[in-house]
């Protein structure tokens, strides 16, 4: 994977207004953002393009977030995968946590989401994702991970 496909986005949401909120401000990071409106698009894109992280939502028409995951655990390398939803606790433990590295909360703060999307990025393009799997297996954290290693 070249560093510009792992400094590759897709954000994949049904809600028009989502998808271009959270694009434009990952654009202003200095990332590639493709954008997807349901998980059927999504799949279609991550067939023909590798991508580095996935902003994944959860309840969407076509294909739903779920799907897209099992699919997703299926890939080598695996992109990090951000799930953004306001689905119930009891949906999001649904997830399969292997392939999911992080849960955010609708309603959210595109700044913020930015922030993590674009650490998430820049990890994922400093050390293969195996090796973060690695690090999170010996009691790491995703989180911890990309405190101590945010872009200033």
């Amino acid at each position: 994977m070249s560093a510009e496909q792992q400094k590759r986005v897709l954000v994949v949401d049904d809600d028009d207004g989502t998808r271009k909120l959270l694009s434009a401000v990952l654009l202003g990071r200095g990332l590639v953002v493709d954008e997807a409106g349901d998980g059927e698009e999504a799949l279609a894109l991550i067939e023909s393009q590798p991508y580095g992280v996935i902003v994944l939502d959860l309840l969407m028409p076509v294909i739903d977030g779920f799907a897209v995951v099992e699919k997703l655990s299926a890939l080598t390398p695996r992109p990090v995968v951000l799930v953004v939803t306001g689905a119930a606790h009891n949906v999001v433990d649904q997830l399969d946590a292997a392939t999911v590295h992080g849960i955010i909360r609708k309603p959210f703060d595109a700044e913020e989401i930015a922030n993590v999307v674009a650490a998430c990025a820049e990890i994922r393009w400093r050390m293969s994702l195996e090796a973060m799997a690695l690090a999170m297996a010996a009691g790491g954290s995703l989180f911890a991970l990309l405190l101590t290693n945010a872009p200033a």
